[in-house]
């Protein structure tokens, strides 16, 4: 497991948390029934989960798509954010990471995701007093958002390592 007092630990939060902020803040989708977004930083959490674990990803998770929120319109969800998303790549990592099945990283994604669209769905409810039927119309959106940003991170980790089995093995 990765420890992450290794500097180089340190620098791949920092990378790939840079990574999952562009991927929220940047490259986005809007949902006009919501005036949210889908967005692509749940790949990127994802990759850094599936390949180098718990505390990564959790790292990962919290402090790319927070920082995220508190450069946009959406900054009071800010600490929301870090906690519900900082769970999901800790969850993702810590089923994904030493076992690294493709029925694994699936599971740890669908557990993840699951995570995030019931954090946001509780905070919606009962921090932002957002009726439960209006807040339900989010749900379908943070599914699609967990289910795309899960086929992205298999396919690229799957040919990632393929791609570092070739060249072990030379």
């Amino acid at each position: 497991m990765a420890k992450i007092k290794d500097p180089k630990n340190i620098g791949i939060v920092a990378v790939f948390s840079a990574l999952a902020f562009v991927a929220t803040r940047f490259i986005q989708i809007p949902i006009l029934q919501t005036g949210g977004y889908l967005n692509f930083g749940e790949a990127i959490i994802y990759i850094a989960a599936i390949l180098f674990g718990p505390f990564v990803g959790g790292l990962v998770g919290a402090i790319g798509p927070a920082l995220a929120d508190l450069t946009s319109p959406y900054a009071a969800f800010a600490p929301f954010t870090f906690i519900i998303k900082g769970i999901e790549g800790w969850v993702v990592g810590k089923i994904s990471y030493s076992n690294q099945k493709t029925t694994n990283k699936l599971m740890g994604i669908f557990v993840g995701g699951s995570i995030m669209v019931i954090g946001y769905f509780i905070v919606e409810i009962l921090v932002f007093l957002i009726p439960p039927p209006v807040a339900l119309v989010e749900v379908p959106f943070n599914i699609l958002q967990f289910v795309v940003g899960g086929i992205i991170a298999i396919v690229i980790t799957e040919r990632l390592k393929k791609s570092l089995d070739k060249i072990m093995y030379r």
